[in-house]
């Protein structure tokens, strides 16, 4: 596989899906709005944390770049007592490097440092980069608009086992997705973006990076009909990402300007198997001529073609279990019987193929996760690509299955830097904003007449450290329905 990085993970050991892997000593995933990051704690008592500033206070005695540079400074502080400096590759050139957040992977042992870093010319960039307790991997761009200013990147990481179509029977490969969120200036006011990075055994998928921005996402009925009021500046550059309630999902809260809510999202990638086959029946409507046949009045095609597309799957999709293969079947023949005339006058087979691949990910998705495929509509949710990994002389399309789950009207806060806490269903929610020694916080309130509770506050001092605070605050928000 061609690629800038050949090996962005060391071995990885065999290990089933989880989310979010790490046990941090403040939020799990990434820092809170500090100027060095929140520490985490790795394997054998070691605790990690980036400290920003010039190169010559981090390495008086450094001479790997000028003493003016601003970079980040990894500090290792070992379980057996020792201390060690690393200076995060990629920081060291010209730019100002700053908001770094930290992840620890526990499922493959690694840390991953991301931040977002700004030059003299205006350029902002997303960077990433992992460490494996004594060596880094290569640091990757994962930013779009490199002119825009961009508020501190945040970061989930979620694992799963895969088979492909031509590996050798019982060969699967382990998937790595890096979620990757931060919020941006655009000329339609402050936007969400999301970049998942996908690693397949330790290299990377894809050499060039998806970025989506996920206001556009926010159902239809509230884009028609939105809350009213304004948004605070700081809250709408204070998206997060946490751990969802499946092993291969997160959920995403962040405010919406457009609309004035506080919108969760989760994000979970659908078996690479189903995208597979999803793609393979695309491929094989394409070459149907349907429309072709519907336009010359041939009674038989729109049965002949559905009953067909449903053996396809069947016969394609083997390493499917069973049981969410045959009604995954019959259940695209039926949809194609209904709507494939309608589709063919909209878009030709283009449409047909495609309206069949997104309800094969987004209808298979939700059986494999034990829901009846019955009211599992085609239109529940959205399929995002995050990557398209080279296998021979083809691809395989990565997708991740995106739906709304839960669309309220953003609280009012007070003056501070905000943080968004999410629940691992993406109904509840806390904000809390920090001002000097004071956290102030609202939780979704489902019983009262309004969507907030009243406000709360919590003490920063002798008797409660920040880190406490913080890590209280997530747990009432992982509690919250």
């Amino acid at each position: 596989m061609n690629g800038v990085l050949t090996r962005f993970l060391n071995e990885v050991q065999p290990v089933r899906a989880a989310v979010l892997g790490a046990v941090t000593l403040l939020l799990g995933s990434s820092a809170i709005y500090a100027v060095d990051s929140a520490p985490v704690l790795g394997t054998s008592g070691d605790v990690y944390q980036v400290a920003t500033g010039t190169y010559g206070d981090l390495f008086p005695d450094g001479s790997e770049t000028s003493a003016s540079a601003a970079v980040l400074r990894l500090e290792a502080r070992r379980g057996s007592g020792t201390v060690e400096n690393y200076l995060v590759p990629g920081s060291e050139s010209d730019d100002s490097d700053r908001t770094p957040s930290l992840f620890f992977d526990g499922a493959t042992e690694r840390l991953y440092v991301v931040w977002s870093s700004s030059n003299a010319s205006t350029l902002t960039r997303i960077n990433l980069a992992s460490f494996d307790g004594s060596e880094w991997s290569e640091t990757i761009e994962v930013s779009g608009n490199i002119y825009s200013e961009k508020s501190a990147p945040r970061l989930a990481v979620t694992h799963d086992r895969f088979e492909l179509a031509e590996a050798t029977a019982g060969e699967s490969s382990m998937r790595t997705l890096l979620h990757v969120v931060w919020s941006e200036d655009t000329t339609d006011g402050e936007k969400v973006m999301y970049a998942p990075v996908v690693v397949i055994d330790g290299a990377l998928a894809s050499t060039w990076r998806r970025v989506h921005r996920l206001n556009d996402y926010v159902s239809q009925a509230l884009a028609d009909d939105p809350f009213s009021g304004d948004v605070a500046a700081k809250l709408l550059s204070a998206p997060t990402v946490d751990a969802g309630s499946e092993p291969n999902a997160v959920v995403i809260g962040f405010a919406d300007s457009a609309t004035g809510a506080l919108v969760q999202l989760e994000l979970s990638t659908p078996a690479t198997e189903l995208s597979e086959l999803a793609d393979n029946l695309a491929d094989h409507l394409e070459s149907s001529n349907l429309c072709e046949q519907l336009d010359n009045d041939d009674a038989n095609a729109l049965t002949s073609v559905a009953e067909a597309a449903r053996v396809h799957i069947v016969l394609v999709g083997r390493r499917i279990r069973s049981r969410v293969l045959s009604p995954l079947a019959a259940d695209v023949k039926d949809v194609l019987v209904q709507r494939a005339a309608t589709l063919c006058a909209e878009g030709g087979l283009t449409s047909v193929s495609s309206a069949a691949r997104v309800h094969i990910v987004l209808v298979g998705a939700k059986a494999q996760e034990g829901d009846l495929l019955e009211g599992a509509a085609g239109s529940d949710g959205h399929v995002l690509l995050a990557a398209a990994q080279e296998v021979g002389n083809d691809y395989v399309q990565h997708l991740a299955r995106l739906q709304v789950k839960s669309e309220r009207i953003a609280p009012t806060i007070g003056d501070g830097e905000p943080t968004i806490l999410v629940s691992p269903n993406g109904t509840g929610a806390i904000v809390v904003w920090e001002n000097a020694s004071t956290l102030t916080y609202v939780e979704t309130d489902t019983d009262s007449a309004g969507d907030w509770s009243s406000s709360h506050t919590l003490q920063i001092g002798s008797s409660l450290s920040r880190s406490e605070a913080y890590s209280m605050l997530r747990d009432r928000a992982r509690s919250l329905e």
